[in-house]
């Protein structure tokens, strides 16, 4: 079977690697000049720099990101790192709350602090134990749980205690967004909680260890498809720098909304499949500062107040910290800007959040080595409106409009973080679960 990978970034190679241990040996379609994508790692004056990751959960031993990269002889390849102490630091209305690595230690910490809440706070973490196993089987996955954070938090009556919640939401869409999927918000919070571990190298060293195992994978860089062919019996080529490939299937981890705008023509079904794609809720954009701040930080900080911001340590380098700074932003504030128009509205939107930090908190000197807008990720991820993590997971979506890695066009199957869920977990599970649609091929 000759299968077509569109996409070169975590899910593209996480779908290569896994396919080649079932005896295939498919093709990667990258349109930029090298891989990764939004994972991948940069250097700029000779400091490294992450893009998209900084730290995940569900990577302490026997947790689900763990099983899965040891499965994939990735964790040979990879060194894993504590935090010494609270993982988060959150800043809500003027008081400071300390996430540690460890759920029983969270939980007594907010049944202390919110001693009127105790009971309500046991059973919400008890709801919370129930939903946060993390599985790839079929028959697990189809469990569909519509519950929304809101529906389940509803005992919880302290304002500020809610945000506190709410703040494990941002890791796969926006803050205190109540409406999200209590399923795998879930499976975040716990996970977080009890697993959460850096990488060193950054999401570049997840990348490379992928790279080195694509023995049987071929590579093709700098080759963007920009059509995909079908007949009666479902997909058969795409397009390719003026060429037409021949495919039995092709999996694509570029956003289905890219995807289906390939196709010349498709039948009523598919026609409304893709109406019912092009509806979906996108996650918000945000903007990203990459600078080296002179202070040790050994918390990734976050401060909600009128407007959301972060601050993600990610290594030392000559006695500073090299971090990025997040905070929320707008795809269409930039789309149709001319080039000196758009190099004017980043270095404003730049110099706010800036001056929004140094209000917030005493960081010392920031320097500020390059910053990125919505349209850097929309070009990076090929995505749709510079979503931070592609298609929302809502409760929502989740229950009535998720996205399956088998398409309504016969032999074409999506992944990436616009299926099944975003996020490291999200590439991880969605490729595992696409897996069951190719028989081992040995």
């Amino acid at each position: 079977m000759n299968i077509a990978i569109i996409g070169g970034g975590l899910s593209g190679l996480l779908c290569a690697l896994m396919l080649q241990r079932r005896g295939y040996s498919p093709t990667i379609y990258e349109r930029l000049t090298k891989l990764g994508g939004v994972l991948d790692s940069f250097k700029r004056k000779k400091i490294l720099f992450d893009i998209g990751f900084h730290y995940s959960g569900a990577l302490a031993k026997d947790q689900y990101l763990y099983n899965s990269m040891n499965e994939l002889n990735l964790l040979d390849k990879l060194k894993l790192e504590k935090y010494e102490a609270a993982f988060d630091t959150l800043h809500i209305d003027n008081e400071t709350f300390e996430v540690p690595q460890s759920s029983v230690k969270f939980k007594e910490q907010l049944q202390k602090r919110f001693s009127l809440e105790s009971a309500a706070i046991e059973t919400f973490f008890e709801k919370c134990y129930e939903s946060s196993t993390i599985s790839s089987k079929p028959e697990d996955f189809v469990k569909v749980d519509s519950r929304s954070l809101k529906d389940v938090m509803k005992d919880i009556k302290d304002e500020k205690l809610r945000k506190v919640f709410l703040h494990f939401t941002i890791f796969y869409a926006t803050a205190f967004y109540e409406d999200a999927s209590f399923d795998f918000y879930a499976k975040i919070f716990i996970n977080m909680l009890d697993g959460t571990r850096k990488i060193e190298g950054g999401g570049g060293a997840i990348i490379s260890a992928l790279k080195d195992s694509l023995t049987r994978t071929t590579i093709k860089k700098r080759s963007e498809v920009t059509k995909i062919f079908k007949d009666e019996n479902g997909i058969n080529a795409l397009l390719c720098k003026g060429e037409k490939i021949s495919y039995d299937a092709i999996i694509s981890t570029a956003h289905p909304k890219t995807t289906l705008k390939m196709f010349e023509e498709l039948d009523k079904k598919q026609t409304r499949y893709k109406s019912h794609v092009d509806d979906l809720e996108e996650s918000p954009s945000f903007f990203s500062i990459f600078c080296l701040i002179d202070a040790e930080i050994k918390s990734n900080l976050y401060f909600y107040e009128d407007e959301f911001i972060s601050v993600l340590p990610s290594r030392m380098h000559e006695g500073k910290t090299v971090a990025t700074i997040l905070a929320g932003s707008y795809y269409s504030e930039y789309e149709n800007l001319s080039k000196d128009a758009y190099k004017k509205k980043k270095e404003k939107e730049c110099q706010h959040h800036l001056n929004r930090v140094k209000e917030l908190y005493d960081f010392g000197e920031i320097e500020v080595v390059d910053s990125s807008t919505p349209l850097t990720k929309q070009h990076y991820s090929n995505g749709s409106e510079g979503s931070i993590y592609g298609v929302l997971c809502s409760a929502k979506q989740k229950s009535l409009s998720v996205l399956m890695p088998r398409t309504r066009v016969k032999n074409l199957y999506f992944a990436g973080e616009n299926i099944i869920a975003p996020g490291l977990i999200g590439a991880f599970l969605g490729a595992e679960i696409l897996m069951n649609y190719f028989e081992d091929n040995k």
